[in-house]
C-alpha cells in the first residue's frame, strides 16, 4: 500500500470518529488540545509540510499556531481544509516526508481513539508502516550517542538499532512501541515493559518527543 493510501485511509478513520464522536473531548495524549483541536493540527498542518513550512517546530509554536488560528473554526470546515490539503499533496507522500506523515496521522489516530473511548486498529499495517522513521531516528540517536545497539522484538520481527550487538531486548507490541517513541507513555509505563535489561540507557533516546510525567493508560 503507498504512503498516500495509507494516510488517506487512516484519515478517513479519524473523519469517522470525530464526526460520530465529541469534537471538544480533551485529549489526555496532546494537553490543552480538543480533539477538534487534532484535526486542525493534522489539517493545517499537511499544508505547512507541503509549503515546507517548518517556523516554530522545535518550540512546539509549529501546532500551536495551527490549533489557535482555527480554534472558532467549525468542524466541518477543518475536515474540508484537511480534504483539500490531502488533494494538493500530491508527490509529497513519495518523498522522504511520506513517513513522517504517516507517523503523524497514525498517531494522532489513536490519540483521538483514546480521548472518545473507541480504540482499535492496533494491529495493523498502518501501525507498522508508522514506526519507519520513528525507529530510523531512534537508530541515529543510539549511534550519535554512542550508546549500546538495542535488539526490538516485535510481533512481525526483530529490529535492532544502533551500531554493533544488542546490549539488551526490548520485547512489546508495534502499538506499543509507537507509543512510547511518540512520547505517550511516562517512564514508569515503559520501565514496566519486557525489558532483559535496565533500560535507563536508552530512555532518553527512544523517547523521541520527551515522556509524560503521569501515565496514559490506553
Amino acid at each position: 500500500m503507498s504512503n498516500a493510501v495509507t494516510y488517506d485511509v487512516a484519515r478517513r478513520r479519524i473523519v469517522s470518529l470525530v464526526t460520530n464522536g465529541d469534537p471538544a473531548a480533551e485529549v489526555e495524549a496532546c494537553p490543552g488540545w480538543t480533539v477538534k483541536d487534532v484535526v486542525a493540527h493534522l489539517a493545517a498542518g499537511l499544508g505547512d509540510f507541503a509549503d515546507n513550512a517548518f517556523d516554530g517546530v522545535e518550540t512546539g509554536e509549529w501546532g500551536e499556531r495551527q490549533v489557535r488560528d482555527r480554534r472558532d473554526h467549525p468542524l466541518g470546515d477543518l475536515l474540508a481544509e484537511w480534504e483539500r490539503n490531502f488533494q494538493a499533496a500530491g508527490g509529497l507522500f513519495d518523498s522522504p516526508l511520506g513517513a513522517v506523515l504517516i507517523a503523524e496521522v497514525v498517531e494522532h489516530e489513536h490519540d483521538i481513539r483514546t480521548a472518545l473511548g473507541r480504540p482499535g486498529e492496533r494491529d495493523n499495517a498502518a501501525v507498522r508502516a508508522a514506526l519507519t522513521r520513528p525507529l530510523q531516528e531512534v537508530d541515529q540517536r543510539l549511534r550519535t550517542r554512542d550508546l549500546p545497539a538495542l535488539r526490538i522484538t516485535l510481533e512481525h520481527g526483530d529490529r535492532i538499532v544502533g551500531e554493533g550487538d544488542p546490549a539488551a531486548t526490548l520485547r512489546t507490541s508495534s502499538f506499543e512501541l509507537l507509543r512510547v517513541v511518540g512520547g505517550r507513555r511516562s517512564e514508569g509505563q515503559i520501565r514496566s515493559l519486557d525489558w532483559d535489561a535496565d533500560p535507563t540507557r536508552w530512555l532518553g533516546a527512544i523517547q523521541l518527543f520527551g515522556t509524560r510525567e503521569t501515565a496514559l493508560v490506553e
